[in-house]
């Protein structure tokens, strides 16, 4: 769709003043109309019309009560428009072309709208006023030839309900597949495909060591990581790929003697995410793990939280 429509017309039976005998400009009594043209989806038009039968200016003097010789106006010609925002030009061309198209008057954009019925149409929007002496050297045998432009400016569109981003569900999907995978770990005697890219962003710690100085030899074996279980490497890899740790973790369990069987798991993977480097993950941990201090294992939670720098948990541990 062009948001930008234009049409030509004629002005017939004008007779410009020439300065020689004091001729008068002569206007003919009759409105003009252009073709009816598309821009931006919607049909307009432009008028046309004189101000004076025949303006009185002579040679010497003007005694017209109006500076114009013709007015002129844009109109909304589709119906059932609640409103659109448009602009106008109109322009005089030399059918001649000698003479360079020139812009006689301007609308700046304005808001339009019309009816459901055919019979009445739209807005209309005034340009002003055209003086002929400023185009006079335009007519040719007559006839003045108007340009007559519109632009339509599209209203922000529709707010549209975008489905949630599943980018996360697809990496999940991408864990634990080899497809694409470019390194391994064994963590526990189990195997753990991943792609070197994903874990470099998420991670310091395995950028250094996948592509920096701390870079393993022999890309082609498995990288065996020590003191982690494979449950947990499972977990660490689960929160790098899908920024989300394992609800079990989060949301905790208790059993019927009240010892959290989870309270290890989520010590276990602050520490993993402590010596990768994943902060959120850490912050994660701690904040679990202050929900669910035990007075009788606040020496040892402050003990782990200073060994890992867990700041977050040192203060609640303190205080109980």
């Amino acid at each position: 769709m062009d948001l930008r429509g234009s049409t030509t017309f004629d002005y017939t039976g004008v007779v410009p003043y020439h300065g020689v005998g004091g001729h008068l400009h002569y206007v003919p009594r009759c409105y003009v109309r252009s073709n009816v043209f598309a821009a931006g989806g919607y049909y307009w038009c432009a008028w046309v019309y004189p101000t004076d039968t025949i303006t009185t200016r002579t040679a010497k003097k003007s005694t017209r009560t109006t500076n114009s010789d013709f007015f002129v106006s844009v109109q909304l010609m589709s119906s059932g428009v609640r409103a659109v925002t448009a602009a106008h030009e109109l322009s005089v061309l030399d059918p001649w072309a000698i003479l360079p198209p020139m812009i006689l008057s301007t609308l700046s954009p304005a808001s339009f709208a019309s009816n459901d019925s055919n019979d009445d149409h739209g807005d209309h929007h005034s340009l002003g006023g055209l003086d002929l002496d400023d185009f006079v050297g335009y007519v040719r045998n007559g006839c003045i030839l108007f340009q007559s432009t519109v632009t339509v400016f599209p209203e922000d569109p529709a707010k549209i309900d975008l489905p949630p981003s599943d980018m996360l569900g697809q990496l999940g999907k991408v864990l634990g597949t080899t497809e694409g995978a470019d390194v391994t770990f064994s963590v526990d005697d189990k195997l753990f495909p991943a792609h070197k890219i994903i874990l470099a962003a998420r991670s310091p710690v395995f950028k250094a060591e996948l592509y920096g100085g701390m870079k393993e030899n022999g890309a082609a074996q498995a990288i065996v990581v020590d003191d982690v279980r494979a449950d947990t490497f499972r977990a660490l890899l689960r929160y790098i790929y899908t920024d989300d740790a394992p609800p079990a973790i989060i949301g905790g369990r208790r059993d019927q003697g009240g010892e959290n069987e989870d309270e290890n798991k989520v010590w276990e993977l602050l520490v993993a995410a402590d010596r990768y480097g994943m902060e959120r993950l850490k912050l994660i941990c701690e904040r679990v793990l202050c929900k669910r201090l035990d007075v009788d294992k606040v020496a040892e939670t402050l003990a782990l939280a200073d060994r890992h720098h867990c700041d977050t948990l040192k203060m609640p541990a303190s205080s109980s």
